[in-house]
């Protein structure tokens, strides 16, 4: 195999690991387990660990204090994510030809409407 088609491989195998375990760390770390709402994540956590109402409302508010953090860190890391996919991107477009790099394009285009189908079922 040709050290060109094998950097290639390499580079498409590197993202889509990327991909897999950025998308998996989001939807540990940013979502409820059973894709419910915010509320419902509460609720059921309130019932699993027995929670009184007072005890309920404290850890609710333990959660909206720290809700607005986790956000700026999906925000800043969906940007580094964001980042280092257009710059890999742009080193993949170096190697294909005129012709590979319009299927590239219909790739990337492919990619990005099952992204948003990701991010509006959520």
């Amino acid at each position: 195999m040709e050290l060109r088609t094998k950097t290639f491989l390499f580079i498409i195998a590197s993202f889509l690991l990327g991909a897999v375990g950025g998308g998996y760390t989001v939807k540990t770390f940013f979502t409820s387990p059973n894709g419910g709402s915010r509320g419902d994540y509460q609720r059921q956590f309130a019932e699993r660990l027995h929670l009184d109402s007072a005890q309920a409302g404290k850890v609710d508010s333990i959660f909206d204090a720290h809700r607005a953090r986790f956000s700026e860190v999906k925000k800043t890391y969906s940007e580094i994510l964001r980042h280092k996919r257009d710059t890999l991107r742009l080193e993949i477009r170096k190697l294909l030809t005129p012709e590979q790099n319009g299927l590239y394009d219909g790739y990337i285009k492919e990619q990005e409407e099952r992204e948003k189908k990701r991010e509006n079922h959520k």
